[in-house]
């Protein structure tokens, strides 16, 4: 494994950042918890819409979201929005799609000599022409705030996971995104075998999104340097196993017997489950239910968290974990999915992690909060670290 990592979880509200140094504790790891670059975009997007000016977004292909609904804000507003193929493909897999939300799609060439000029001609004058920058790592401004932090930006290799819907132009992303967890439950994947070594070129030609993340590490991580990628789901589910494995070896050594002998929190958990680990993951955008058994993926249910409050997430979990609920009924309520590879027990313990965790509080249902490294939101930041030490040759 690398002697220096930076580790980059990227969710729809946050990207959470890990730099790990085996020569530390993994508790004095530098951590940040910072706006995500969809966030960071749309902030920027709707200053240009109140100062009136146009917008030239520009860069590679990035997650949607708050992005997304800036620059309808600003099309709406009656107010220029330009952008690059790839820059508009955050919005779009289609262009026409794109272009229907008021996007005007220019090519690499034309925006350069946009942004020479500076200004839109009007029918009034000329409008000023605010360049937006796309991608889901800024790594300029990553490098800077560590170097501010006196933080060295030096790295062996690095990882980042993403929200990959799959390029699908006329056809459903959602549906194709979760195709992908059908089959891998399906095949009972190890979980290594959902990340991608990105320095082999393993990321598969349609996780476009993924690619393009991927891209803006390398600016940090520099080729040949080993690079891998993955989603975020399988990133907190590994997270998680990790601290259920800490928490089992502290609880052998103070029995005073063998870590691997020790009957902790974790082995209680997997013998309640008939030997699964169940993570719930409640992020600002999804909420992902993954089932590992055996070091296999066993189970995925995904769906938008903003569709969800408590009872229905509760009835949702209850139902897929028995192997009642169905792909259509998940996807007909606005989500993605929902795989089982065999039923569990209507008892078993939930590892729950996401920043919006509280909505299981309270509801009967047996729930852990695991905290790798002490902290809940780097959970898929260390998931990375795990998986590539996992993938690591």
């Amino acid at each position: 494994m690398p002697q220096r990592l930076i580790a980059i979880d990227v969710g729809a509200g946050t990207a959470d950042i890990v730099i790990r140094q085996p020569d530390e504790p993994a508790e004095n790891s530098v951590k940040l918890v910072v706006p995500s670059q969809t966030q960071v975009v749309a902030t920027r997007i709707r200053a240009a819409t109140h100062a009136g000016a146009a917008v030239l977004f520009h860069g590679p292909t990035m997650g949607g979201g708050a992005d997304t609904r800036a620059m309808k804000e600003h099309t709406t507003a009656g107010l220029p929005f330009l952008a690059t193929p790839s820059a508009a493909r955050s919005f779009a897999d289609d262009l026409e799609r794109a272009r229907a939300r008021g996007v005007e799609v220019i090519g690499e060439e034309e925006a350069a000599a946009a942004l020479r000029r500076g200004t839109l001609p009007t029918g009034s004058g000329r409008r000023e022409i605010v360049a937006v920058r796309s991608g889901d790592v800024d790594a300029a401004a990553l490098r800077e705030a560590l170097t501010t932090l006196g933080v060295a930006t030096a790295f062996d290799g690095g990882a980042i996971a993403v929200q990959d819907h799959g390029f699908t132009p006329g056809g459903s992303n959602r549906a194709y995104r979760f195709s992908l967890w059908e089959r891998a439950v399906r095949e009972r994947c190890a979980l290594p075998d959902l990340f991608y070594r990105a320095d082999r070129d393993e990321i598969p030609e349609r996780l476009t999104r993924m690619q393009a993340a991927a891209g803006c590490l390398r600016e940090l991580v520099p080729d040949p340097l080993p690079l891998l990628a993955g989603d975020t789901g399988p990133a907190a589910l590994l997270g998680a196993l990790s601290d259920t494995r800490t928490r089992a070896a502290g609880a052998a050594h103070e029995a005073g017997g063998p870590a691997h002998g020790a009957a902790g929190p974790a082995d209680a958990a997997a013998g309640a489950a008939g030997g699964a680990t169940v993570l719930v993951n409640i992020g600002n955008g999804h909420t992902i239910a993954a089932v590992e058994r055996d070091g296999r993926l066993a189970a995925v249910y995904e769906h938008h968290t903003r569709r969800l409050d408590g009872p229905r997430l509760v009835a949702h979990l209850r139902r897929f974990l028995a192997g009642e609920l169905t792909n259509d009924e998940v996807r007909a309520d606005g989500g993605h999915g929902a795989v089982l590879h065999e039923p569990l027990p209507a008892d078993v313990p939930l590892l729950v992690t996401g920043p919006n965790r509280r909505l299981l509080d309270g509801t009967g249902l047996s729930v852990r909060h695991p905290a790798p490294w002490g902290d809940m939101m780097i959970a898929g930041s260390v998931g990375l670290i795990e998986a590539f030490a996992l993938k690591a040759d």
